[in-house]
């Protein structure tokens, strides 16, 4: 919850953010790689669509289409009746399917892997790829909610092949919940990007050259790099160009036999340019929200007004306990915060529910200017911070509090009246932990206090399992007892777990188990790429 006080003086005003983000929240991965696409800290996932005729330097390649298609391809055989298929990364086991030609899809997916984690599925990757491809064209903002499960294997044949009659295509698009207009706008949007590629329809353009391509809107200019409407232009005025519409062969003429399936209604409407945008912000979330029944969607993924990273909450060789992180501070231009005016503090309470008595400073971060963006044009600042806490009597949760110097206003944001929760009865000792490449061993460590110290303890380690013929692994979840060293430090103890782990998976994340039932506590989400091969001593 966000409030807004002045310095000095009592609280003048009390607000609730709309769907108010609680933090930590099992989506907060999603919303990183949406928002943190370039800056101070970045994920990179607009890296391969930007700029939107970005090809990764292969002739004739636009990644931002690959995306679209992919997604489109994997949903397309929803059943929208039965509630079954839809945007779940099907198509991963698909790729055999003269349906499924090209090397768009594996190329689309080796990408996502790099994202793909227990708390960002394929299917939910895919989805975020149309938003992120179609933003970075400059086309309209889609809505993105996550939620979306993975496949295990592959659904029916039933993607719309070119050289299928405008029956057959109305058809399946109706199956999985699209009417004839949807029908067209959906084609319409979707080859606004990309193009005829003559290694995989030489049929159709008459090359089958390496890098040969046909762009739907025609191979002069760059009206392909830009999510437009100019294919709807260009067929309303029968201008040649997109080869299936204008195609030697009619038989693979399916642009044309979808385009005009209403008496070109729907086209004339698409030829207003505002309308397109719409109709296809419109069509696009219909279409990524194609999903299972046994699906359920989040509300729509905004950004956080306010996010904190915890990077470090462990002991330290003093036996104090080291807190540091970062407060992630949104400045997007039109809300309110002047990126030259603002300061970050955080307040906290102590194991017990007491406040403590000294506030928590920050620094402005410098590298990058402190700044990152994201999707939609996101703008962040982001504060540093880095302090001792007295484990005797720990922390349990803060509050962060932004203010602006010029004018006194401070916002307190104290995570929906609840605080931003830690557990000190627990604690991650990054520097104690190793993974040694040469034996594929990892090692975590953690500081357990004595009182807790007989609860069951449990690492589970999430393993990338290779699948046959598949680009995207398997993940596994597989626990890990820890054993307790006689290591002490003040009112903790130290303890290990270890386990075998292939190097093609030691770019992962685990979890630890503390305890079980309503006193259990955890440590979540954590990532293996950050270790060392040296563990060192406490």
């Amino acid at each position: 919850m966000r409030h807004h006080l002045s310095v000095g003086l009592a609280l003048l005003q009390a607000s609730s953010i709309a769907a108010e983000y609680v933090w930590p929240n099992k989506y907060d991965e999603l919303e990183d790689v949406m928002m943190l696409l370039s800056g101070y800290i970045r994920k990179g996932f607009a890296d391969a669509v930007s700029p939107c005729s970005f090809g990764t330097n292969v002739e004739g390649i636009q990644n931002a289409a690959e995306w679209i298609r992919t997604a489109y391809h994997d949903m397309a055989t929803h059943d929208a009746a039965a509630g079954t298929g839809g945007l779940d990364a099907s198509i991963m086991f698909e790729l055999d399917r003269a349906e499924n030609i090209g090397t768009a899809f594996n190329t689309t997916l080796g990408f996502m892997s790099n994202y793909y984690t227990v708390r960002t599925s394929a299917s939910d990757l895919l989805a975020l790829a149309v938003v992120t491809a179609t933003s970075m064209c400059d086309g309209p903002r889609i809505p993105y909610r996550a939620g979306r499960i993975d496949a295990t294997e592959a659904g029916p044949l039933g993607v719309p092949k070119p050289e299928e009659d405008i029956k057959t295509h109305t058809s399946r698009f109706a199956t999985a919940g699209f009417n004839t207009t949807d029908m067209i706008t959906m084609v319409a949007c979707g080859h606004t990007l990309g193009g005829v590629h003559g290694v995989n329809f030489p049929e159709i353009t008459g090359n089958s050259s390496a890098g040969q391509v046909s762009r739907f809107e025609g191979n002069n200019g760059t009206a392909f790099s830009k999510f437009d409407n100019v294919v709807v232009s260009q067929y309303l005025d029968n201008e040649p160009g997109n080869l299936l519409v204008h195609g030697s062969n009619e038989t693979m003429n399916s642009d044309k036999r979808v385009f005009e399936a209403d008496g070109n209604e729907t086209m004339n409407a698409l030829a207003d340019a505002a309308v397109f945008q719409s109709k296809c912000a419109d069509v696009m979330e219909r279409m990524i929200n194609a999903v299972p029944s046994t699906v359920t969607l989040t509300d729509e993924i905004q950004p956080a007004e306010i996010k904190p990273y915890i990077t470090t909450l462990g002991l330290n060789s003093n036996g104090t306990i080291d807190f540091k992180g970062r407060i992630r501070v949104r400045v997007t231009a039109g809300i309110g915060r002047n990126i030259s005016d603002l300061d970050v503090h955080l307040t906290y309470a102590d194991h017990n529910g007491a406040n403590a008595s000294s506030p928590i400073t920050t620094t402005k971060a410098t590298t990058q200017g402190g700044t990152s963006s994201g999707l939609f044009r996101e703008y962040f600042l982001w504060f540093e911070f880095a302090t001792v806490i007295d484990p005797s009597t720990g922390i349990s949760k803060f509050n962060v509090h932004v203010t602006t110097p010029s004018t006194g206003v401070v916002e307190l944001f104290d995570n929906a009246g609840q605080g931003f929760p830690l557990e000190d009865s627990i604690l991650y000792q990054q520097l104690q932990s190793c993974y040694s490449y040469t034996g594929e061993n990892l090692t975590i460590a953690v500081a357990v206090k004595k009182e807790r110290a007989e609860e069951t303890l449990t690492l589970n380690l999430v393993h990338k399992v290779p699948r046959q013929g598949v680009i995207v692994p398997a993940l596994e979840v597989r626990p890990v007892t820890f054993a307790k060293t006689d290591v002490e430090k003040g009112d903790y103890v130290l303890f290990q777990a270890q386990s075998p782990l292939a190097s093609k998976s030691q770019s992962t994340t685990f979890d630890v188990i503390l305890g079980e039932g309503d006193a259990q506590s955890t440590i979540e989400f954590q990532r293996t790429n950050v270790l060392t091969d040296v563990c060192k001593s406490l």
